[in-house]
């Protein structure tokens, strides 16, 4: 890295110290400094993802652990494995916690979060947490790579369409002044390819399915669910399109989800209450739908007819209200996939 000197009109080559000169560890430096500035970090290498945690255990029949676990906006795992110096096992490393991130389920990834991490992770992706985790991908970050992990990485890529990056970090310190420098460079794919390094059989983002909420909207044959969506946008209620989503939240946090349906709306509370079973079965119609879901931490149920619409926006925007909730859900609402089972989940160092 070269510093500027206008006044000379000439370049002055900075020091480029190891980690291991810069006494900057590979544990409790380097990874504390990416986790602690994740966005910027990520930012630097074209990359937008969410740190799930850092130190996390993939397997409950192992010990190793990911150095950090993220997603990206498609709600893709990224296995992110960093080196001080170079190390022969990464690659080896980071396919294997692929591997088993592979197996985990989306609760898995949102029980390693505080509610309200669960919220900016909703947020922060374009699909809906229920896509979470259908493809992973590795990132691996050291100073320097052996040619059997390079040609290792290209094998995987080429032939399997695995996503692997392979970024090459630098230190660079300004005797003058005393501060410090990290670049970040792509050696594998190459630099002018790694923004566009993604599996052939991902998309990028998942196409729109309408333009907007009247096209959405315009399909669902029941007038009465059709009919309380629009009142409920026209209020400014907190939505997601692409899922045909409405949200509501008791106290701050996200409560409930209704997700539009041809013949009905689904429904899910996130958390349960004392008797919210008997609560939900004497105010909507369709009394077999009310059941407990994720391991018994959260309730669905669906909503069909006119006076189904008008006692649930009663009960989320007045009855329920003070109500004492007596278990959290590990994670934000997901809609019905059939699957009512929730992973036992994983563990990570980092309190999140």
């Amino acid at each position: 890295m070269l510093r500027i000197e206008r006044q000379k009109k000439c370049f002055t080559r900075l020091e480029q110290p190891s980690c291991a000169d810069a006494s900057i560890t590979e544990r409790y430096g380097l990874q504390e400094f990416i986790f602690n500035s994740a966005e910027p970090f990520f930012a630097e290498l074209g990359q937008k993802l969410f740190v799930i945690g850092q130190e996390v255990q993939p397997s409950e029949v192992v010990q190793d652990r990911v150095d950090l676990l993220a997603l990206d906006p498609n709600g893709n795992a990224v296995v992110i494995e960093l080196k001080r110096g170079n190390n022969k096992l990464q690659l080896l490393q980071a396919v294997a916690y692929a591997g088993m991130i592979a197996k985990w389920k989306p609760e898995d990834f949102l029980s390693l979060l505080s509610q309200e991490r669960s919220d900016k992770l909703v947020d922060f992706l374009d699909v809906d947490t229920i896509e979470i985790n259908r493809e992973q991908r590795i990132l691996l970050i050291a100073e320097a790579y052996d040619y059997e992990v390079l040609v290792g990485a290209e094998w995987l890529h080429n032939k399997f369409d695995v996503d692997i990056l392979c970024c090459r970090i630098s230190l660079a310190t300004d005797a003058a002044s005393g501060t410090e420098y990290l670049s970040c460079t792509y050696v594998f794919p190459a630099p002018e390819l790694a923004h566009q390094a993604v599996p052939r059989r991902a998309p990028i983002s998942l196409p729109a399915r309408w333009e907007d909420w009247d096209d959405a909207l315009s399909r669902v044959p029941n007038t009465a669910e059709a009919d309380y969506f629009k009142s409920e946008l026209a209020k400014g209620r907190d939505s997601y399109l692409l899922k045909r989503i409405l949200r509501y939240r008791i106290a701050g946090r996200r409560r409930f989800e209704i997700s539009a349906k041809n013949s009905h709306a689904f429904g899910w509370q996130a958390g349960r209450f004392k008797d919210d079973e008997k609560f939900w079965a004497g105010r909507i119609s369709d009394l077999d739908s009310v059941k407990p879901v994720a391991d018994g931490r959260s309730l669905r149920f669906f909503l069909t007819t006119a006076k189904d619409f008008s006692e649930f926006q009663k009960a989320v925007t007045q009855d329920l209200l003070n109500t004492d909730w007596t278990q959290d859900s590990a994670g934000s609402p997901v809609e019905d996939d059939g699957t009512e089972e929730v992973g036992k989940g994983a563990r990570a160092s980092s309190n999140l």
